[in-house]
């Protein structure tokens, strides 16, 4: 069945209800199979996906890198929402970069990884000067392959951040040249993200949203709607979580949780199984609902393999959940 689509906000724009994130694309340190990548880039767009989440910090830019070359020649038919103001060191760059290196060890750092990223997190800083995002954009143009970039979207900026250092005013000169259509945020921080709706113009808003995360479901998504600004859900599969693959799933080598929070979210998650129905796998359970929250815009789930791209992609044609079983989640897990 095709994909349904919608309108995103206010910007005239049209996207499928399932789009892509492309975080994993580029491989991060320790997996990576361009060929693969490409392939579920290709299978996106045949299956009708047409909004591609990334980021110039994706593996230093590989994420664009790929999206960019797989979407030559066919750059109209998709939306492209990328990021910058998250910056990494030079070692954590020369890092990356030592990938080839590093993967034949991937065992043996296996109970490292999560200490890893930890690392590497306390080291990022955001840079949001007009300098750095005049280079971030151009840069992104560039490994994109395109001259427009459709959505450029702010790293985790705080409401004062946006006002005190000219983010805004780079962001409209970016738009008035043509080198971006609309610029919104991605936030970690709901208050933070509540704040800058109230304050801002933004198209969009990029939040978690999934049946782990419910808390923007009330207040922020309300407020997005009344405003017309764009609402993004990210990871709708709880990092892995809400999923049925086997061994570690990223949350477990994410920063973004302490392990009682991860020991937490696993316990949670496996709750949710009481919701799969025939014809509804637990991640197609997991897509479903963020499709069906009210004021969502579109949901990015990641993939790495044209078999999860597709069974994400089914989630569209999946039993929609019934009002009790929203019922019951809202009571379980709200």
């Amino acid at each position: 069945m095709p994909l349904s689509y919608r309108q995103f906000g206010a910007t005239g724009l049209k996207v499928s209800e399932l789009g892509l994130g492309c975080s994993p694309l580029g491989g991060g340190l320790f997996r990576y199979d361009g060929r693969e990548a490409r392939e579920v880039l290709h299978a996106a767009l045949d299956l009708g996906i047409n909004f591609f989440d990334t980021a110039d910090n994706y593996s230093v830019g590989e994420s664009e890198r790929l999206l960019g070359r797989a979407l030559r020649g066919r750059r109209e038919r998709a939306v492209i929402a990328t990021k910058g103001g998250a910056v990494f060191g030079a070692a954590d760059r020369l890092l990356l970069r030592g990938r080839p290196l590093l993967r034949p060890l991937k065992g043996l750092l296996r109970g490292a990884r999560r200490s890893i990223n930890l690392a590497r997190d306390q080291r990022k800083r955001y840079d949001y000067s007009p300098q750095h995002l005049a280079r971030a954009v151009e840069s992104s143009l560039r490994r994109l392959g395109t001259d427009y970039i459709d959505l450029y979207q702010i790293y985790n900026p705080t409401a004062e951040s946006l006002r005190n250092s000219g983010v805004i005013e780079t962001l409209d000169r970016l738009k008035d040249s043509g080198k971006i259509r609309h610029y919104g945020i991605a936030a970690n921080d709901l208050e933070d993200a509540a704040e800058i709706l109230e304050q801002f113009a933004v198209a969009s808003v990029q939040v978690a949203v999934s049946l782990l995360d419910q808390q923007p479901l009330k207040a922020l998504l309300g407020e997005a709607r009344a405003r017309g600004v764009a609402v993004i859900a990210s990871a709708p599969l709880g990092q892995g979580l809400l999923t049925d693959a086997s061994g570690p799933a990223k949350a477990d080598e994410s920063s973004h949780f302490t392990t009682q929070e991860l020991h937490t979210r696993r316990v949670r998650a496996s709750a949710c199984r009481r919701w799969v129905r025939p014809g509804r796998s637990l991640a197609q359970t997991a897509l479903r609902f963020a499709l069906q929250c009210p004021g969502i815009s579109v949901v990015i789930p990641s993939a790495v393999t044209r078999a999860e791209l597709i069974e994400n992609w089914g989630a569209s044609a999946a039993p929609p959940l019934s009002s009790d079983e929203l019922t019951a989640i809202a009571r379980t897990l709200g």
